[in-house]
Parts: C-alpha cells; sequence; structure tokens
C-alpha cells in the first residue's frame, strides 16, 4: 500500500515539476522573442534616423569611410571615393622640419619624414586615436560606392545597440533594458547608427559592470578600449579604482592594489607607442584637437555665453573643428568657471564614493553627466555616453523615464531638425537653454540626494546605491523636513 501510494506520489511530483520546467522554458522562450522583436524595432528606427543624414556627404560615417580607406590604401586610394568627400583630410605636414630645426635627434626626424600618407598604414584620423579604425573599417565589407558604407557601418551600430540591451537587461532588469531602447530612440534617433559613441558606451558599461564583480584586470582593460577611442572614460578611473580600493584592507604600497591600473597603463601606453610609429604627427593631433576646441553651441558655457549677449557682451559664432562654436569676451571666464565646476564636481562625486553613500554606477553615472553639464562641448552623440547608466540606475521608474526622456526629446529636436543653418539655431536656442538647464538640474538633484544619504555597504564591501524607492522615500523625508 504504501509503495504504491508513494509510486503515485512520485510520479505526480515528477508530472509536475517536467511541466513547471516545460511551462518555465516556453515563459523564457517567449520572453527572448519579445526581446528580440524590440532590439529589431529599435534597430530599424535608429536606421531610419541615420539614414535622414546620409544624403550628407559631409557627414560622420562618410569621415569615418575616409579615415578608413586612407589607412589601408594611402592618399592614392581615397581617389575611389567622391572628390570633395576627403578634402578635409590635410595630408602634408612640415613637423619633420620643425623637428630638424629645433635640433631633435636625427632618428627622431628620420621617423617623421618616413611616415608617408601615400603609403597604406600611415594616414590616421587626425581627431580620433588609433582604435577608432576598428570601427571605422567595419565598414569597407561593402562596396565603396553609394551608401553602401553609411549602410553598413549602421548595421554594425545596430549591433552594438542590442548588446547594450542584453547586458542591460541579464545584468540588471528588464526594465532598464527597456529604459535604455526608449532612452536611445529618443534621445539618439539621428546619431546612434552614425556615430560610432554606442562602441566606448558599451565597453564603459561593461568596465563597470565586471568592476562591480570585482574582475579588476578586465575592468580596466575594457576601460583602457574605451578610452583608446574616445578620451571621455579617463574620468571613470577614480570611480574604478576607489570601489577596488574599498575592497582591500592592504598596505597601500601592495602591488594587488594597483595591477589593475596597471594593465590600464599598459594598454594605453602600448597602443600609443604603436600608433606613434605609425604616424607621429597624427597621434598627437587629437589631443591637440581635444585641448583646442572652443566652446560649442549647444554646451552649457555656450549658454552662458549667448545669456551675457543680452546684457551687453555680443557673440560671435565661428565654424571651426567641424561645430558650430561661441565666441565673446567673456568665454575665457565662463570657461574658467565651468572647469572649475567640472573638477569640483568631479571630486565631490569621488568623495560621496569614497565615503559608501553612492556605488560605482552612480559614480559613474554622475561623472558622465558632470562632464556633460560642464564641458565646452556638448555634441547629440554624448547622450549616448550616459543612457546605459542612466537606465541602469532608474530603471523604468517614472521620475527617470519623464527626465532623461525630455533631456534625450529635446536633443532630438535640436539635431537633426534645428541644424539647418546657424540663423534657425538661435531662433530656437530656449530649446537648447531648457535641455543644459534640465541636465544641470538632474546633477544637482543626483548630488543633494546623494549627500543625504547614509553610508551603504554591499557583501563585496562596495557602496551600494539606493533604489529608486528609497531615494524617493529619502527626498520626501528632505522636504518634510
Amino acid at each position: 500500500m504504501f509503495k504504491l501510494t508513494d509510486t503515485k506520489t512520485g510520479t505526480t511530483s515528477t508530472d509536475t515539476t517536467t511541466s513547471s520546467l516545460n511551462q518555465s522554458r516556453k515563459r523564457r522562450a517567449l520572453y527572448l522573442v519579445v526581446d528580440i522583436l524590440i532590439v529589431l524595432l529599435m534597430g530599424i528606427m535608429l536606421f531610419w534616423g541615420a539614414a535622414s543624414q546620409f544624403y550628407n556627404q559631409y557627414n560622420d560615417a562618410t569621415r569615418y569611410q575616409c579615415y578608413a580607406v586612407g589607412f589601408w590604401q594611402g592618399t592614392g586610394g581615397l581617389a575611389a571615393l567622391p572628390s570633395k568627400q576627403c578634402a578635409f583630410l590635410q595630408t602634408s605636414s612640415a613637423l619633420a622640419q620643425k623637428l630638424q630645426d629645433q635640433h631633435f635627434p636625427h632618428i627622431l626626424v628620420d621617423l617623421v619624414a618616413s611616415q608617408s600618407t601615400a603609403h597604406a598604414f600611415h594616414l590616421l584620423p587626425p581627431e580620433y586615436p588609433l582604435l577608432t579604425l576598428v570601427p571605422f573599417s567595419s565598414g569597407l565589407i561593402v562596396p565603396q560606392t553609394g551608401y553602401w558604407y553609411q549602410i553598413a557601418f549602421a548595421v554594425w551600430m545596430a549591433v552594438i545597440a542590442g548588446l547594450l540591451y542584453f547586458i542591460l537587461k541579464y545584468y540588471r532588469s528588464t526594465s532598464a533594458a527597456l529604459a535604455f531602447a526608449l532612452y536611445l530612440v529618443l534621445g539618439s534617433w539621428a546619431t546612434a547608427e552614425a556615430r560610432f559613441d554606442l562602441i566606448p558606451a558599451a565597453l564603459t558599461l561593461g568596465a563597470v559592470v565586471l568592476a562591480a564583480k570585482a574582475c579588476w584586470r578586465w575592468a580596466f582593460a575594457l576601460l583602457a578600449l574605451a578610452t583608446l577611442l574616445k578620451f571621455y572614460p579617463i574620468v571613470l578611473i577614480p570611480p574604478l579604482l576607489i570601489a577596488q580600493q574599498l575592497q582591500y584592507t592592504d598596505k597601500w604600497t601592495f602591488w594587488r592594489r594597483w595591477q589593475a591600473l596597471g594593465v590600464f597603463l599598459a594598454l594605453c601606453v602600448g597602443v600609443t607607442a604603436f600608433s606613434l610609429l605609425l604616424n607621429v604627427v597624427d597621434t598627437l593631433n587629437p589631443l591637440r584637437y581635444f585641448f583646442s576646441r572652443p566652446i560649442q553651441i549647444e554646451s552649457f558655457p555656450a549658454v552662458l555665453v549667448w545669456l551675457g549677449s543680452f546684457v551687453g557682451y555680443p557673440v560671435q559664432y565661428p565654424f571651426t573643428f567641424q561645430s558650430q562654436n561661441v565666441a565673446s569676451e567673456l568665454s575665457s571666464k565662463i570657461g574658467l568657471v565651468t572647469s572649475v565646476l567640472l573638477a569640483g564636481g568631479l571630486l565631490y562625486t569621488f568623495w560621496l564614493q569614497w565615503h559608501r553613500k553612492i556605488d560605482i554606477f552612480m559614480s559613474s553615472l554622475l561623472s558622465l553627466l558632470i562632464l556633460l553639464a560642464a564641458g565646452k562641448v556638448l555634441s547629440p552623440q554624448y547622450l549616448m555616453w550616459v543612457a546605459p547608466f542612466v537606465a541602469y540606475v532608474g530603471q523604468c521608474h517614472w521620475k527617470w523615464l519623464v527626465t532623461w526622456g525630455t533631456v534625450a526629446l529635446l536633443t532630438t529636436i535640436i539635431f537633426p531638425f534645428l541644424y539647418v543653418d546657424l540663423a534657425h539655431i538661435l531662433l530656437y536656442y530656449p530649446i537648447v537653454v531648457m535641455r543644459d538647464l534640465l541636465i544641470v538640474a538632474t546633477v544637482l538633484v543626483l548630488l543633494y540626494v546623494a549627500t543625504r544619504m547614509p553610508r551603504r555597504m554591499t557583501a563585496q564591501g562596495v557602496a551600494s546605491v539606493p533604489t529608486s524607492s528609497e531615494q524617493n522615500e529619502e527626498t520626501e523625508k528632505s522636504g518634510n523636513e
């Protein structure tokens, strides 16, 4: 009797378990299909935005094509492209003669003189580091006539966008992935698949995720690759380093504390040294380009310069460095003040993390937001830098969706729709003012809330960011007090 009863019970239990597993597999399969459909829809929407710029022979993607063809084939290969498309490339340099006049060692002078851009592997992007030639070359798998390069490049960026979606889904939540898709379509409709910024954005998110899992060497390696694509990820070194140091109780001179940072430096130095062997001039040019750029018209410092025009400081609008900029008697003063605010904001953010009030994700997000708010350049594609972190931290909480969704939507209104000509931009410049003020307000609110937060610890010993509900409760308490 007992054996019969036990057998039936065991059979029933096994059947129930099997049925439950089958239902679970079906749900996962259904969710995967839904995720794939969302990614495809996102890719299609972003391709539509990128395609709206295909007609412009001088857009960013066509510049990438010039860089890639020039590197692999030399300047002679540029003849296969439309004559005016690559005219912006300056292929001659008097650096060798200058070095000789300054009595530099002959080995250096000879090296510079031998790096003729007429030969393959010597023409490097003058505004980007060497590593950018990897994504730029991805579009060379198709014929180089017509729009084929731009189409291929857009498809590759769609793949990166899909990868970011799934990283957020599996390492954070479905709501974070959905928020990211929304922010990307709203704010980077015309830029996500027409620029390469999604690649450093993916690398920085991957670096922070790995850092949160204490995979320090891999985290710093990804951050180095991101920095070798664009310089901005360098501001994330302190958040990663602080999170790492908070986990250790060893002496400060112990090698384990600095090994991962050594990986970062080794990669950066190694790639830069290799780049110098190819072209000294174009290896140094991105640094000159970065530091010499004036205040760009969309940045918050530009808003302050524009406001100065109402109190007797007229503004000029020169077009240099491939962007519309602003200049007035206030430019240098405003540039100095915002640079101080930038440094102060970053240092305060790192202080909050060191005192365990915010975790590595919030620290990284704040660092990037402060860079956007106080930096002298704010191009539309920069929103891709922060979108994954906004989605990770805020997920689908309505306050985040409303705030950053508005920033994203205003950015798309600015570009491409207001970028008709300078007169059109100035006519609707209050939209730029509104967007920038909203970014600044977001930074201030996040810093205020973080300041009032108690020290929080995770199991690994790093500060844990409060949930959205905890932040709301703390904000409400502050208001009541």
